[in-house]
């Protein structure tokens, strides 16, 4: 793995790479406000066979933050990343995306339906979540990162990450140390208020929501849930996944939010069998 700074349409950009650039390109983007850090065990196994790219997000990580004007985040995150894959000249990619970052992927296929043409959602309440459970999971996401990002220390980030995964020894330690460093900045703390105060309101985010077109994702599509999932109910994975022209549900058991990082190696392998189709 190498990390890069790229300057995306004026954003000082951080990306996580692997594999050999003229390979079939995958896409990983990560969840809201953590970094592409929490890829970690996937970029190096999946780059054996392909082009892996790990951004952060705008405002997450290492990359700058963008100013959202107290909208949701959504628009400016695809534009930012409507932006890289035009940089790196990607015309066929698979996207990859983990919870709110799996809902940026949807949106980028509904962006650019004729490039991405293999989809995989990870425990994605974004996505699939109603509206009244959407203000939920995200009131959830803000009560369990306010105080980390706020103040935080070593045991903080790992008590946020143990909220969300089935086994907190799941947890890669470079992936908290990592989150303990960008929360020190201010700017990112600022990026994050702006960022979760657009997305607790409903009406900003509804233009962004995917749940009532999901049969408009007629992309090859792999979605992968854990069992124990507390930001995502497994009921909705399988209702969405009836819906969806060209989906399948790959159910991870004893597994919670994150199942790339939580069962790492099954997970590449599968994604590597998915890929093969």
């Amino acid at each position: 793995m190498r990390i890069v700074f790229q300057t995306v349409n004026g954003v000082r950009t951080r990306v996580l790479f692997a594999g050999d650039p003229s390979a079939y390109p995958i896409l990983l983007i990560h969840g809201f406000g953590i970094s592409a850090d929490t890829w970690v065990r996937n970029i190096d196994a999946l780059g054996k066979d392909f082009f892996v790219v790990a951004p952060d997000m705008v405002g997450h990580g290492f990359t700058d933050p963008v100013d959202f004007a107290g909208d949701a985040p959504h628009q400016k995150t695809v534009d930012h990343l409507v932006s890289l894959i035009n940089l790196y000249g990607f015309q066929r990619l698979c996207i990859s995306g983990s919870s709110y970052g799996a809902l940026i992927g949807a949106l980028l296929y509904l962006r650019l339906p004729r490039r991405v043409n293999k989809l995989v959602i990870n425990g994605s309440g974004s996505c699939f979540n109603t509206e009244e459970e959407l203000a939920v999971a995200t009131k959830g996401a803000f009560e369990n990162a306010r105080g980390v990002i706020m103040n935080p220390t070593l045991e903080t980030c790992r008590k946020r990450m143990g909220n969300i995964v089935y086994d907190v020894a799941s947890v890669p330690e470079e992936v908290l140390h990592v989150q303990l460093t960008t929360y020190a900045a201010s700017e990112t703390v600022k990026a994050w208020e702006q960022a979760i105060k657009g997305m607790m309101q409903i009406e900003k985010v509804r233009p962004y929501r995917i749940y009532e077109r999901l049969e408009d994702i007629d992309v090859d599509t792999l979605v992968v849930w854990g069992r124990e999932d507390r930001r995502g109910h497994y009921a909705r994975a399988v209702e969405a996944v009836k819906r969806m022209p060209r989906a399948r549900l790959l159910t991870f058991e004893k597994c919670g939010h994150m199942p790339f990082m939580e069962h790492s190696d099954l997970y590449n392998h599968e994604i590597k069998a998915f890929l093969a189709e």
